[in-house]
């Protein structure tokens, strides 16, 4: 009987926190990801339940050998 690896994934979801200085809403959104682009070390955390609410999906089917 062949043997196959599957890759199954789940989709999760990660988020940091940037604190800003800005007059808008707009600004303090720009200002963020101009911040995030320059950072080299931002830590990014899974979200609560991110892990385990996303539905599971094949990625890919290879065979390891055939038998």
């Amino acid at each position: 009987m062949p043997t196959f690896q599957v890759i199954i994934t789940r989709d999760v979801t990660e988020s940091t926190v940037i604190e800003v200085d800005a007059d808008t809403m707009v600004q303090a959104e720009e200002a963020a990801f101009e911040k995030l682009v320059a950072s080299d070390d931002t830590e990014w955390r899974l979200d609560d339940g991110s892990w385990n609410k996303g539905d599971a999906y094949v990625t890919a089917v290879d065979p390891i050998d055939e038998a």
